[in-house]
């Protein structure tokens, strides 16, 4: 299973098409499936994963991340009296939820605001 398409190819999060393209060639030809054939796998899913706009914000909305995990795990956790009754409090499952959410609109917000910079400062300069 692929762990973070990002790291994996060794780009930012804000990397360009052509900057991940360079990048995934550049792997393949350090690393060819005829002489390193799961190395390449892991490169080209990475590369397969990010290869569109539309991809990298999913990967990057839907990335795991060790912190936030955590915190829904240990926020999660029973208490020791609910342990007793076999319950998990479902108020603080569903604020971290909601939290979680926010904070991923929030990031979709920025990248497209930044995306509609770079785009809109592209169009000026090319004028």
């Amino acid at each position: 299973m692929m762990t973070d398409p990002f790291s994996i190819l060794g780009v930012d999060e804000n990397a360009s098409d052509e900057e991940i393209k360079r990048r995934y060639l550049a792997l393949v030809r350090d690393f060819p499936p005829d002489r390193e054939p799961e190395r390449f796998q892991s490169y080209r899913a990475a590369f397969e994963a990010l290869h569109t706009e539309r991809q990298r914000l999913a990967a990057k909305l839907l990335a795991t991340h060790g912190t936030a995990l955590t915190r829904l795990k240990t926020a999660s956790l029973p208490s020791p009296e609910a342990r007793q009754q076999g319950r998990v409090s479902q108020a603080q499952v569903a604020a971290l939820l909601v939290e979680g959410v926010e904070q991923a609109i929030a990031r979709w917000q920025e990248t497209s605001q930044n995306e509609t910079a770079r785009t809109g400062a592209s169009r000026t300069n090319g004028a």
